[in-house]
């Protein structure tokens, strides 16, 4: 059974990228993407993915909060945190 992925990334290139990138690996499936938060929420809980890549600078709600929300409904999710920042104050601080 492969794993099952689902993507929130805002940038849509990036999304698409990690998207065929999960499709064409063994033992992976690409589970849904999503260019923000409030898709996620609505569509991911009905597709029930093991493992989410989660942006953590979204546009409206951000990564973080959407990872409290899903978890409270998936509460098996693994959660990969996704980010450009090279800094680590400001990834701790969204976080």
């Amino acid at each position: 059974m492969p794993i099952r992925v689902a993507i929130v990334e805002d940038d849509e290139k990036v999304r698409e990228n990690l998207a065929a990138l999960i499709g064409e690996t063994k033992g992976f499936e690409c589970a849904g993407t999503f260019g923000s938060g409030e898709q996620a929420l609505e569509s991911m809980p009905r597709r029930a993915p093991d493992v989410v890549l989660m942006d953590v600078n979204l546009p409206g709600m951000s990564g973080v909060e959407c990872v409290r929300q899903l978890k409270s409904r998936l509460p098996e999710l693994q959660v990969v945190i996704l980010t450009v920042y090279d800094d680590s104050d400001r990834i701790f601080q969204a976080l």
